[in-house]
């Protein structure tokens, strides 16, 4: 399976006057942080503490060739997927931890994170809201933070 990402012309801003949906290939052009996680049963939502607590939120980014990078919570996390045009996902390398010195220990939520994520196989956008779907009942909901920026030429 072959990852499609779309680079669009329009820009977000257009697509929300036109109320057009997001094609799951353009997450990657998007920072994505954490708005609810359902795992083995158990479900966190954003919450207050959540809102005061941004920089420890877990959050998402990718790229066109289909590194998936952002904090699990207390740690940087890394893997590889390939995304295909209709939403679904294959890993090629399941997220992890990445290697780093002075390691944090895993909150409940990180650790929550860290077990659903490889588990995803869709993707879809409504809005600014990402669901990523899986098996077990496995799903994670991310709230759109913004536009990446684009690299400097």
């Amino acid at each position: 399976m072959s990852a499609v990402f779309h680079s669009g012309c329009s820009s977000s801003s257009q697509r929300a006057l036109a109320n057009q949906p997001m094609a799951p290939g353009e997450i990657c052009n998007y920072q994505w942080i954490l708005h609810g996680i359902n795992v083995d049963g158990r479900e966190q939502k954003s919450r207050l503490f959540w809102q005061k607590m941004v920089r420890d939120r877990p959050y998402l980014t990718c790229d066109k060739l289909g590194f998936v990078r952002g904090s699990a919570g207390s740690n940087p996390y890394l893997g590889k997927f390939d995304l295909a045009d209709d939403g679904s996902i294959e890993w090629i390398k399941a997220p992890r931890i990445s290697r780093m010195v002075g390691r944090k220990d895993s909150s409940e939520l990180e650790t929550d994170f860290l077990k659903a994520l490889p588990r995803i196989n869709r993707a879809s956008v409504a809005g600014d809201i990402l669901t990523l779907q899986g098996g077990e009942g496995t799903r994670i909901e991310f709230k759109q933070t913004g536009e990446l920026p684009r690299p400097s030429r």
